[in-house]
């Protein structure tokens, strides 16, 4: 008896190739998601990327523009792109006074009075501004007097009989500050000081190529290099630049005489460094801006 040959089950080569082409289709889709949604992500990131430089450089700026006095000298140079300024750094209190320096108290006291307190230790170059009182008791003779340090700081006594330390260890922590000149009869013991330095603002070129502001300051008198603060921005323009300053005198018209500043307005333009796409159009570059005001202290 010849044994019946058991049918199996099978795929045809239509079947199969039906079912590759299914495949392959279904393929091709997916991968064109998720092409499109790296690219919207890459879009989105590269456009928050953008508005986060601005956003930084609307707070840092004003932190260190509102605390200008113009009528106090503290503008050295400005201009639609840039501006030099006087920094302050620091303030104490005169301790002591001896021939030629004066010793201020430590920065760190039990007490935490913050007599003295800094942003950035004062070094030999520096600057410092000593209140004077002038001759009568009246304020028109009053002001600030600029000396400059001319040794580094060193540690002195600061007795506790000024009541600024409270310890032998305090007492013994201050700071003495060799100066330029003596000070008057009329700057006594317990007259304020402000540390101070030359700082700048201002748009520049990296070797890439990119318009970025950038920010130097001079401790010692010795300006340090350009520091990247923010950017890229749009290039330098006499209209529509990356970052533009503007000065205005306090009746709202705009001034170039240094010492009639009450405000600047800040606009900063900037463009995704590549072209965007959020809604599947044509990729394009996509700029943006900010603009904000900066009222200045003891404006006139």
């Amino acid at each position: 008896m010849v044994p019946k040959r058991v049918a199996r089950a099978g795929v045809s080569l239509v079947e199969l190739l039906v079912v590759l082409v299914i495949l392959g289709l279904v393929g091709s889709v997916i991968m064109r998601v998720v092409l499109r949604q790296q690219r919207f992500y890459a879009s989105a990131a590269e456009l928050t990327s953008t508005r986060a430089d601005l956003r930084d450089l609307a707070t840092a700026l004003p932190s260190d523009l509102r605390a200008i006095s113009s009528v106090g000298g503290d503008i050295y140079a400005m201009s639609d792109s840039a501006i030099d300024y006087r920094l302050t750094t620091g303030i104490s209190t005169v301790c002591q006074i001896g021939v030629g320096y004066v010793v201020i108290p430590p920065a760190t006291l039990a007490s935490r009075s913050g007599v003295t307190s800094w942003s950035s230790a004062p070094v030999s170059g520096d600057s410092v501004l000593i209140y004077d009182e002038g001759a009568s008791t009246g304020i028109a003779d009053d002001a600030w007097r600029p000396y400059k340090i001319t040794a580094a700081p060193v540690t002195a006594s600061c007795p506790t009989t000024t009541k600024f330390t409270a310890t032998s260890a305090e007492a013994a922590a201050g700071i003495k500050l060799t100066l330029s000149a003596a000070l008057p009869a009329s700057s006594p013991q317990g007259s304020a000081m402000v540390f101070f330095r030359h700082a700048h603002y201002g748009l520049f070129v990296t070797g890439s190529g990119k318009t970025m502001l950038g920010y130097f300051d001079c401790p010692g008198a010795v300006c340090g290099a350009v520091t990247p603060m923010g950017g890229p921005f749009l290039p330098y323009a006499a209209s529509g630049s990356g970052v533009e300053f503007k000065y205005y005198d306090s009746t709202g018209v705009v001034t170039a005489t240094k010492t009639n500043v009450a405000r600047i307005d800040v606009t900063v333009r900037a463009q995704t460094a590549a072209p965007v796409s959020l809604a599947g159009g044509t990729r394009s570059y996509v700029r943006d801006s900010l603009a904000f005001t900066v009222s200045l202290r003891n404006r006139q």
